[in-house]
């Protein structure tokens, strides 16, 4: 090789090299002699491909949801307030001291919208007779709540309007609660009370509500207020005030509505649809050549609909248990478990997903992992009513597959 050939080699292999350490986490592997890296790109087949359905669970929604919409029916909804106050302190059992006089408690929801355009009442139960465990905003679904544990009911209210300054209101909606129930909420026998509330609306209505959730960003949680007085003798009133309690879960326990054919013929994903999506992936008999690095391993997916899906966000996780490629199905709990420490996550551009499931890929193309397949799922942060669905393997133009970037010495 002459001068000008060696000056050239060394030019490429460092272009080559600040281009993906730029944009790699992982550092490349260089042999001591300074050999440059080579690359290459090998596409895989999803093999098999099924969408089954869950009951949806919205605990990570930021709204909760009354009423009935699209034929999604609301059934009710779950709240549970931390135990102490805000800015630290105040327990229930504070209102046990003899100089302490609770008088009532309030809860208040907030209403998204600024007006109030329907005179809807709505009622409020709790559960005197459970522990901390009433529900769980990770699992808890309308077939595994059991509403036979809540109380009658405590409080009705309808939606009030108040003023925030000259030219804004807010619209919330308010219950008002006797003390009997604060009793049973101070009573220290049972140190792991559930704190726990279910409001409902009073009748059945074909109309969609939404309220502030606890994991709204910037808005306002369900707060519970105890009123009370504090005494300096058996007489003398010294203050009269009240104590906040936040929302610390809360959830909509929704019934979704039926299946449609275009949510069984295509890969279909949906949180409050309980949609969910797994893929195979044929990746057995290929590894990674010695001292390999894998740039990039993209699950590729089109949608089906060619304009509202830009900007949604996907999560994608490993297998770790076998998945089960045959007809549609309905799981009352979902079987299929994943690695959560190899999930990766991809915001769709246009009608195209493309999501990099590197680390899933590396430890598959080594052998220290088994490829079982992936899971696909709407995030979290998406509409929770939006059905995405993408083209499956009976697409000729558009079906999935696995893309795979690597670089080797």
């Amino acid at each position: 090789m002459n001068i000008l050939d060696q000056f050239f080699s060394v030019r490429i292999f460092y272009l080559l090299l600040i281009i993906f350490i730029s944009c790699e986490e992982a550092a490349l592997p260089i042999d001591e002699e300074g050999t440059p890296l080579s690359v290459d790109t090998v596409s895989f087949p999803v093999t098999n491909s099924i969408t089954y359905q869950t009951p949806p669970i919205l605990g990570s929604s930021d709204y909760l949801y009354f009423g009935e919409k699209n034929d999604y029916k609301y059934l009710f909804n779950l709240i549970r307030f931390d135990s102490t106050a805000v800015g630290g302190g105040y327990p229930f059992d504070y209102y046990n001291d003899t100089l302490v006089v609770a008088d009532s408690m309030k809860i208040t929801l907030r209403f998204i919208s600024d007006s109030i355009d329907q005179n809807t009442s709505f009622q409020v139960k709790y559960f005197p007779q459970s522990d901390d465990s009433v529900f769980n905003e990770l699992t808890t679904n309308y077939l595994n709540f059991e509403e036979s544990l809540s109380s009658n009911i405590i409080s009705k209210a309808t939606m009030v309007a108040d003023s925030i300054d000259s030219v804004n209101t807010k619209v919330t909606l308010n219950f008002l609660i006797d003390t009997t129930v604060l009793n049973v909420f101070k009573d220290t026998s049972n140190l792991n009370f559930n704190n726990s509330f279910l409001i409902e609306l009073t009748n059945d209505e074909n109309y969609e509500y939404k309220f502030h959730s606890s994991d709204l960003s910037g808005g306002e949680a369900p707060e519970l207020k105890v009123y009370y007085r504090t005494f300096l003798n058996d007489t003398i009133v010294i203050d009269t005030t009240y104590r906040t309690y936040k929302s610390i879960e809360d959830i909509s326990i929704i019934k979704p509505p039926k299946i449609t054919s275009d949510d069984t013929t295509y890969l279909s994903i949906g949180t409050a649809k309980g949609l969910k999506s797994l893929l195979f992936v044929d990746m057995d008999g290929w590894r990674l050549p010695a001292r390999g690095i894998i740039r990039s391993a993209e699950l590729i997916l089109n949608s089906i609909d060619s304009d509202t899906t830009s900007g949604l966000s996907i999560n994608a996780y490993p297998l770790t248990s076998d998945a089960v490629f045959s007809n549609f199905l309905f799981h009352d709990e979902d079987p299929f478990l994943v690695d959560v420490t190899l999930m990766a996550s991809s915001v769709m551009e246009n009608i195209i997903l493309k999501i990099n499931l590197r680390n899933a890929s590396t430890d598959i193309a080594n052998g220290k992992k088994k490829n079982q397949g992936f899971k696909i799922l709407s995030n979290s942060s998406n509409d929770p009513f939006k059905v995405i669905s993408f083209y499956g393997l009976d697409n000729s133009i558009y079906y999935p597959a696995m893309r795979v970037i690597y670089v080797y010495p």
